[in-house]
């Protein structure tokens, strides 16, 4: 458990501050020691279908007549949905994804998916086939008992020259229903990474570290990473104003999502972000309206007062959840340290009509006025009705927007903010802090994010950069040189993260996910530190202040030991009839064999690093240490004072 240690007095952390600088900012110059990769292929996903809103096409398709494949979130393994599917008559159906869209000839790939049936369904047996256009059907995996919990079939699969087909999940009880989620194609390639990342971000950087997390995200794998690198937690969607009520619109007893989220920063020692209690989106329609369902309005005196006190009465129950069930907020048993109170309430264009606000309903019944409210309120719940006796604001509140890095002139979305802010300020609101959240692209100009923190330093609060990911814009997968180009960003960003922090406290970064394939940008192009595998990119190493290359790293691929495994004719399997092999199945087709359904995985090629799916693996390979964790090693009891956990 890590222990929150005290706050140093202002003139010693400005001078921590400054060394700290300067060790972050020789680590990112000429000076900086280079990060290596291993010399051996490593894993990257061609393909990663979590069946998410954000995935823009599901590759995988029904298979057979009749079969539907639909995304569902009652039971997922992923944070938000998983496939369901069902209409199955016949073994053979269920779902497929081409070979010919991921693979190459001669190559060898593990293919992982994960299975589980609905509730009160019989156990039965699933198992991984490619289904060639040959006319022969590989066993990638042998079957596997799958019942209610979610079981992971991988096995590793190389196609042929000439070969097309799809890939399928199949289960022997031909009528079976099931699920499917976080089904991905993993090949290996030189120089990609991961690099080293045994150095802790929360090591590392002289400021508390956050990620965006769900309730998936506080168990196994992604936990052991969370644990590692980072000392705070941002609750992805389940703190926001949708997640706290009932289809009947009573209040919750429980949120088990926003419980997690606590739950890991109470027994790590560790600090939550929440996020947010007033918000045009995700926010329920009927806080708006009369019973009857019609808007309340902004002419009505009567109505402007209702909506307050749903506000009001909204956000002191918030409070009050995390206090019954936490303690206090600034006790040692509650994590809360800040919330967004209010977010995006600025127009993306100029709007003289609104004073550069957003036309939200909020805007329209309550006018400017609202988020005046919102922080009035939130600081009476948070930091006064629910604050433990004798300690002063210990909840920091924020006002958060996005794309603040598109220039700062008085026209511009970030001099509308400020503008906003100045007045809240003049008006004597209970603001605390700017939220940047940081959105970005690769081909952003990365000194407008730099340029818009400082925008703000004329005034007295705390800055934050709340949500920051960085996608290629290139879609999945990446290649070597774009990553490696991702890391220069990510340098220069925290360069300027740490310059910031230098001139006055940065409050906290937040990268908005854990890895790549969790985040809601991983089909533009992998936006975060760590890849799928839990592994640090070069996004990573220039977090920790290391030298990123110019070009791809070489490493030498694997000979091979031992001629490649001939494959053996299928034999006919008694009472199944299949389609056949083709990328598209034809129901009218005559019978097709099948291999031996007890026998090992026919014609499997051990992946070049072995042990079925590196999706199930934990942690960075046996890699060499960088040099650039002994630069930043003579900064490191620094770092670990300036460490705000506390």
């Amino acid at each position: 458990m890590r222990i929150a240690q005290p706050r140093r007095p202002r003139r010693i952390r400005l001078l921590g501050a400054a060394v700290v600088a300067a060790v972050a900012i020789a680590g990112m110059t000429v000076g900086a020691a280079a990060v290596e990769a291993p010399t051996e292929p490593q894993p990257y996903a061609v393909s990663y279908s979590n069946f998410e809103s954000s995935q823009p096409d599901n590759p995988w398709a029904p298979r057979g007549e009749g079969v539907t494949a639909v995304t569902t979130n009652e039971v997922r393994r992923s944070p938000w949905n998983s496939l369901y599917v069902t209409g199955r008559t016949q073994a053979w159906h269920g779902v497929e994804i081409a070979i010919g869209d991921f693979m190459e000839a001669g190559q060898s790939y593990d293919v992982t998916a994960w299975v589980r049936l609905p509730d009160e369904a019989a156990s039965t047996r699933a198992k991984l086939t490619a289904a060639q256009s040959d006319g022969r059907y590989v066993e990638i995996t042998p079957p596997a008992e799958v019942g209610q919990e979610w079981v992971e079939l991988t096995g590793s699969y190389s196609p042929a020259a000439g070969e097309e087909g799809t890939i399928y999940i199949e289960l022997e009880d031909p009528t079976a229903s099931f699920y499917v989620d976080d089904a991905a194609i993993t090949a290996y390639a030189c120089g990609r990474g991961p690099v080293d990342d045994s150095t802790a971000l929360l090591d590392a950087l002289p400021y508390p570290v956050g990620a965006a997390v769900t309730a998936n995200t506080v168990q196994g794998d992604s936990l052991k990473l969370l644990n590692r690198h980072f000392n705070q937690v941002t609750p992805e969607n389940f703190m926001k104003p949708e997640a706290w009520y009932n289809a009947d619109h009573s209040f919750v007893t429980e949120n088990a999502e926003a419980d997690a989220v606590m739950d890991w920063a109470q027994s790590t020692g560790g600090r939550v972000y929440g996020h947010v209690l007033v918000w045009h989106s995700q926010t329920p329609d009927w806080l708006f309206q009369h019973e009857d369902g019609t808007l309340l309005s902004g002419d009505s005196e009567a109505d402007r007062q209702e909506l307050r006190e749903r506000m009001r009465t909204h956000i002191n129950n918030v409070a009050k959840y995390l206090a019954d069930k936490y303690g206090l907020f600034g006790s040692d048993t509650n994590p809360l340290v800040a919330f967004d109170v209010v977010n995006e309430v600025i127009t993306d264009g100029p709007s003289p009509e609104t004073d550069g606000l957003r036309d939200s309903y909020w805007y329209q019944i309550l006018g400017e006025e609202f988020i005046d409210d919102a922080f009035v309120f939130a600081n009476e719940a948070f930091n006064s009705t629910y604050a433990a006796p004798g300690v002063d604001h210990p909840v920091t509140l924020f006002i958060n927007e996005y794309n603040t890095q598109y220039g700062t002139d008085t026209s511009s979305k970030t001099g509308r903010y400020h503008a906003l802010i100045e007045r809240l300020v003049a008006r004597g609101v209970p603001i605390d802090g700017v939220g940047h959240q940081f959105h970005a692209w690769l081909d952003d100009d990365v000194e407008g994010f730099g340029t818009a923190m400082s925008a703000f330093d004329d005034l007295p609060l705390v800055q934050a950069v709340t949500e920051l990911d960085v996608p290629t814009r290139t879609g999945t997968p990446v290649d070597t040189q774009t990553l490696l180009d991702q890391g220069r960003f990510y340098q220069r960003l925290f360069q300027m993260f740490a310059e910031q922090d230098a001139k006055r406290d940065l409050f906290s970064v937040t990268l908005w996910g854990l890895v790549d394939s969790g985040s809601w940008r991983f089909y533009e192009g992998d936006p975060l530190l760590f890849d799928p595998y839990y592994h640090g990119k070069w996004a990573y190493a220039a977090a920790i202040g290391g030298e990123i290359p110019a070009t791809p790293q070489v490493c030498a691929a694997p000979v091979p030991t031992a001629a490649p495994t001939e494959r053996p004719t299928p034999q006919p399997s008694a009472g199944t009839a299949r389609p056949s092999a083709s990328a598209t199945p034809n129901d009218s087709g005559p019978p097709a064999p099948t291999g031996d359904p007890t026998a090992s995985p026919i014609g499997a090629v051990p992946s070049p690093a072995g042990g079925g799916s590196p999706l199930a693996r934990t942690g960075a390979e046996a890699l060499v240490l960088p040099a650039a964790a002994l630069l930043l090693g003579a900064g490191t009891l620094l770092l670990r004072a300036r460490r705000r956990i506390g």
